[in-house]
């Protein structure tokens, strides 16, 4: 006996005509039953359709949102992120009590140098008579000159540069002279002189020009309890024995009239 259900999943009037087994009412019966099963798998197609595009549609706006995320992303967020060591924001204050300031080196321009001044009767010193007729030669302090430089903590080097020229009198006749200078540091604390020094400074005078010369003391080195030197040490120049007085004139030979 044929079965007429044989070939369902292909079913066509053709295939029931060619089964004589099979009744007119048999087959409407199984034609209206082969629609309801195909109508059947469509709908299935469709809701497992349905259900992908629904899946779908949820990633891709899963997807969307991600992305949208990201593309509005603060810029400096991603500049951080862009480099193998990320940085700490510029710009935040540090928060930690126990942080400390840094201390940065002292430089020279730092500190506060004492002043050079000229001694009483030191700026200058003059060798032979009392009046100007009778002056062989005469040095005189031109300029003076100082600086102070970090030496290590709480020290200081201090250098201390002379310039001046020797002149010849009216008396005097042409040479290489020398005179002694004297370069002191004092602590004003307590009038303590922390450095002293006499200095023979020599220069030469054809007896027409002036014979220049010049002394830059080494490094000296001094306690710095404070970088305001200048409230804390004095530094004064001066030639020993010095007079003090104007540079001689030199008169010139006059000629007797015949």
């Amino acid at each position: 006996m044929s079965n007429c259900l044989d070939g369902v999943g292909r079913v066509s009037t053709a295939d029931f005509q060619t089964n004589p087994g099979c009744s007119i009412g048999e087959v409407r019966r199984m034609i209206v039953r082969a629609k309801l099963v195909r109508m059947a798998l469509l709908s299935m197609a469709v809701g497992a359709l349905g259900g992908c595009d629904t899946v779908g549609s949820a990633v891709g706006s899963a997807s969307s949102s991600v992305g949208g995320f990201f593309s509005h992303q603060d810029p400096s967020v991603a500049t951080l992120n862009a480099g193998a060591n990320p940085r700490p924001v510029a710009g935040k204050p540090a928060t930690n009590p126990s942080d400390k300031f840094k201390v940065l080196p002292v430089a020279s321009q730092d500190i506060n140098c004492p002043e050079v001044t000229i001694a009483d009767a030191g700026a200058a010193l003059r060798v032979g008579g009392p009046d100007n007729p009778s002056v062989r030669y005469q040095f005189n302090i031109m300029d003076t000159a100082r600086e102070c430089d970090p030496a290590g903590p709480s020290q200081a080097a201090v250098k201390v540069g002379v310039k001046g020229a020797v002149v010849m009198g009216p008396a005097g006749s042409p040479g290489t002279f020398s005179a002694p200078l004297k370069i002191t540091i004092t602590r004003e604390s307590d009038k303590t002189d922390v450095f002293s020094q006499t200095y023979q400074v020599q220069a030469t005078t054809d007896g027409v020009t002036a014979g220049p010369f010049r002394v830059v003391t080494d490094p000296i080195p001094v306690p710095m309890p404070t970088l305001q030197l200048a409230d804390v040490y004095s530094i004064t120049v001066g030639f020993e024995g010095g007079t003090g007085g104007p540079s001689p004139t030199r008169h010139k030979n006059r000629k007797n009239s015949g």
